[in-house]
C-alpha cells in the first residue's frame, strides 16, 4: 500500500459535501470515530456537522428543548455517501477543524475518507442551519461546489 503525504490526502479530498469518519475526542468527548460532513470551507477553517444514528436520543433532545425538527436531517445509507446506518444530522451545531488538524488526523490514522452527500441532502442541511436559532454559521460559507 502506498503511503501518501497527509497534505496531499487532505488537499485532494477536502470539499463541501465530503464525509469523513474522524476520531475527534477534542470535538465530541469520545474516542469512538464518528461521521462528519464538511458543510463549509473558509481558507484554513473547515466547518462540519456531526452524524448520529441515535434517532430517539436526538428526537428527545429536540423535543425537550423545543427545537424545530427541520433541524434534524435524515440521511439514508448509500454507496455514494458510504454511511453504514440510518443517519441524522443535528443542524443546530457545527464543528470547526483546521486543515492542519485534518492532516494530523491523517498522520495518526484518525481520519477515514468516506463518500459524499448529494445536493438534495446538502440543501436540507443548509436549510436546517439557516433556520436554526442556535447555529451562527454564516450562510455565505455554506456553498456546495455544484451550486
Amino acid at each position: 500500500m502506498v503511503n501518501l503525504p497527509s497534505d496531499y490526502i487532505v488537499n485532494t479530498t477536502l470539499k463541501v459535501g465530503r464525509i469523513y469518519k474522524l476520531k475527534a475526542p477534542e470535538l465530541i468527548t469520545t474516542d469512538i470515530p464518528h461521521f462528519f460532513i464538511v458543510i463549509g470551507i473558509d481558507d484554513d477553517d473547515n466547518f462540519m456537522v456531526l452524524c448520529t444514528s441515535q434517532k430517539e436520543k436526538k428526537l428527545k433532545y429536540f423535543n425537550n428543548n423545543h427545537m424545530d425538527l427541520e433541524g434534524l436531517v435524515f440521511i439514508k445509507p448509500s454507496s455514494e455517501n458510504q454511511l453504514t446506518k440510518k443517519t441524522y444530522v443535528d443542524c443546530n451545531r457545527y464543528y470547526e477543524i483546521s486543515r492542519s488538524s485534518l492532516k494530523n488526523k491523517v498522520e495518526s490514522h484518525s481520519l477515514e475518507i468516506k463518500g459524499e452527500i448529494n445536493l438534495d441532502i446538502f440543501y436540507q442541511i443548509k436549510q436546517g442551519i439557516v433556520n436554526s436559532d442556535i447555529n451562527d454559521l454564516p450562510e455565505f460559507l455554506i456553498v456546495h461546489p455544484d451550486e
